[in-house]
């Protein structure tokens, strides 16, 4: 087997080093000679966004997506602004940590009504993107695997997350 000879692109998706804070990620990342990394929300926020960027930027890493927005449709209006709202500070943080992709994992149907679901996504997208194209950052559209559509996400083929794209374009 051929050595792979160019690494450039290669990142570690911070989730596969779940017990791993954005330090431990980062010295990983180190160890191993991985050049980016694929941060998570949860964990910069429990480290610190500041702390975060140093810590990326110190080791000489890039930051290759934000992981993760989404999860718009929502069973009230009340609901789906505070998501939308919540979206638009993961923009800010994407731009913030320079990372070029935020990672958006769409949500499941809240009532079981997959076409609504999707229309939600679709007008959440329209809502943030004005936001992502200011601060430079793409939103990434993840489709999951259809088992997961009754609890992570109502875009489960790539077909659906080209529509959606190209729609945006």
């Amino acid at each position: 087997m051929e050595a792979l000879q160019d690494i450039s692109r290669l990142s570690l998706n911070q989730i596969t080093t779940n017990s791993w804070n954005v330090r431990e990620a980062v010295e990983g990342c180190v160890r191993a000679g991985i050049p980016s990394i694929g941060l998570w929300r949860d964990k910069v926020s429990a480290y610190g966004l500041a702390q975060s960027k140093r810590v990326v930027a110190e080791a000489g890493l890039t930051v290759s997506s934000l992981c993760r927005g989404g999860w718009f449709p929502a069973a009230t209006q009340a609901e789906r602004q505070a998501r939308i709202d919540d979206n638009r500070r993961a923009i800010e943080e994407a731009a913030e940590l320079e990372t070029p992709t935020l990672v958006l994992v769409c949500g499941p149907a809240p009532d079981r009504d997959i076409v609504a679901a999707r229309l939600m996504v679709e007008e959440a997208i329209a809502v943030l993107l004005p936001d992502a194209l200011a601060h430079g950052v793409k939103l990434g559209i993840e489709p999951l695997h259809p088992m997961f559509a009754g609890d992570r996400s109502v875009i489960v083929t790539l077909a659906e997350a080209n529509r959606l794209v190209e729609q945006f374009q």
